[in-house]
């Protein structure tokens, strides 16, 4: 028996032209890191201001004001480039999400970069130059990912890209896998085991609502129960956290070459709607029931 396939709530469109997925930087743009260093910049600069005002205050001369603010403003400076370069540059002022398309028409894979010419690379599928595998993260290597790294003909890497979330287990990267594969290969009719199986689940539409549901999910099934009480604090600031890091993000927009090439018909049986938030199929009890399930079964094979 294979790999049963799932999209491990990383697929975005679906269609009998193309499906589509996220990137790894999805699921945590915004969340812990952002947080602390965020909190720590806003810190730096509200003591630089009060010390400033304080300054004012005393009624010194410009020379005295001067030789106490100036080593001040260089600390908070010095403190916020640090923060900047550590992790707010990665996630504010960039896009809201990197999407990964594989096209069974043109038989091409569209990972995107940026809006601006040449922003979105496109491999063949099957290409011997693009090799996907399974990949660790670089601070924590219990996390997996699945990646495609490409090659140029002396074999050495070049660029690499990672398709759907990251998870703790090897099984959800081959379930995902398996769905790409079925999909290339064997069409949109042969890539869900159960017809209940064919929904989206993931929203990328950045709204407050998709944040918090995206925050209990990053926080896990163990802590869910206490979102609403005694972890809201946290849940909430992890939430806005989210929130505002979107407000300053573009949404990807992929060339109208490639949308020409990735047109979905207007009749399409295999295309899925769209959810207006995470989880909106699951209002479905049969859909819930189904998904309840497969996690069980999740849990009991690890």
């Amino acid at each position: 028996m294979g790999t049963p396939p799932d999209d491990v709530a990383g697929m975005t469109r679906f269609s009998s032209t193309y499906l589509e997925f996220v990137d790894r930087t999805f699921k945590i743009k915004g969340m812990v890191p952002t947080l602390i260093y965020g909190a720590l910049c806003l810190f730096l600069f509200l003591a630089m201001v009060m010390v400033g005002k304080r300054l004012v205050e005393l009624e010194d001369g410009v020379l005295e004001i001067g030789l106490y603010f100036i080593p001040v403003g260089l600390i908070a400076g010095c403190g916020i480039a640090l923060f900047w370069h550590l992790q707010l540059r990665m996630d504010l002022f960039q896009y809201t999400h990197y999407p990964v398309r594989f096209n069974r028409l043109t038989r091409k894979i569209y990972f995107f970069r940026h809006n601006g010419p040449g922003g979105v690379v496109v491999v063949p599928w099957g290409s011997p130059f693009a090799f996907f595998h399974i990949g660790r993260g670089g601070q924590d290597p219990n996390l997996r990912d699945l990646r495609c790294h490409l090659l140029d003909r002396n074999r050495q890497v070049q660029q690499t890209f990672t398709i759907g979330h990251f998870w703790d287990h090897d099984q959800d990267i081959r379930e995902e896998w398996a769905l790409i594969c079925r999909y290339m290969q064997d069409g949109p009719e042969a890539c869900f085991d159960d017809p209940l199986d064919r929904v989206i689940t993931l929203s990328t539409l950045p709204t407050f609502r998709n944040h918090w549901m995206l925050v209990c999910l990053m926080m896990g099934t163990n802590l869910f129960p206490l979102r609403h009480n005694l972890l809201f604090p946290f849940y909430g600031a992890l939430t806005l956290s989210r929130w505002l890091t979107f407000k300053t993000c573009k949404a990807p927009v992929f060339p109208p070459e490639i949308e020409a090439e990735c047109a979905i018909a207007p009749d399409d049986p295999y295309a899925l709607p769209e959810p207006r938030f995470m989880a909106e199929f699951a209002s479905d009890p049969a859909i819930y029931e189904r998904a309840r399930r497969r996690h069980l079964e999740k849990i009991m094979w690890r």
